[in-house]
């Protein structure tokens, strides 16, 4: 069965230990929300976003645009979210096994680019199982988790919810945001008005605490 060391810097992949920092996930299986549907009318959707942002930069359509990007923009966040809390789960699975399934899980807000200019991207997520904390990269909008941040025992990481001002392509967003601090680094899990941190936190918790019920 795969899982983690103790420290989290190595990885049984069923054979040898292999550097967390080395693993690459292969390609998970179809998600029930690629096998319904969901993820081309979410692309299509996004797609649309990305042609409202450039008709927004120019004033003369920004009183035509501005509502239809930020109703648009919002559909697609949430269509996303739901995809990637699935393919959380199963990466979740493929890294701990069966026997230690996801509890919570919550993935990055699209967010723009350096240059803050589309395409929009997903890049951070966590999950949190009965004895683990996992932050996983993204490789991209329409990839998968495909590297490994943070692998943690739950009672090694602190989790912490934040909210504030920001900015974002639909404007002034606030919050809130998931802080995940382990040993080897801190990382922000950015989130908007469709985020829901307090399942995560709470699964946290109940795992530090050794609370967690797994019948």
């Amino acid at each position: 069965m795969s899982g983690f060391s103790d420290n989290g810097q190595w990885w049984w992949d069923g054979t040898t230990w292999v550097a967390t920092a080395q693993v690459v996930l292969p390609q998970l299986p179809m998600t029930e929300f690629e096998r319904s549907g969901k993820l081309e009318m979410a692309r299509g959707r996004r797609k649309n976003s990305e042609r409202l942002y450039w008709a927004n930069s120019f004033p003369p359509l920004a009183w035509l645009t501005g509502s239809a990007l930020i109703v648009v923009g919002m559909r697609v966040s949430r269509a996303y979210r739901s995809w990637t809390l699935e393919q959380l789960a199963l990466a979740t699975a493929f890294l701990l096994g069966p026997g230690e399934t996801m509890l919570a899980g919550e993935g990055g807000t699209l967010g723009l680019d350096e240059h803050d200019l589309p395409p929009l991207r997903r890049d951070l997520a966590v999950a949190v199982t009965a004895a683990h904390v996992l932050v996983l990269r993204i490789d991209s909008v329409d990839g998968q988790p495909r590297w490994i941040a943070l692998a943690a025992r739950a009672t090694d990481v602190r989790i912490e919810q934040r909210t504030g001002l920001r900015t974002g392509r639909e404007g002034i967003i606030f919050g809130p945001d998931l802080i995940v601090s382990g040993w080897n680094g801190q990382w922000t899990i950015r989130g908007s008005s469709w985020f829901k941190p307090d399942p995560v936190l709470e699964a946290w918790r109940q795992a530090t605490n050794g609370t967690v019920n797994t019948g």
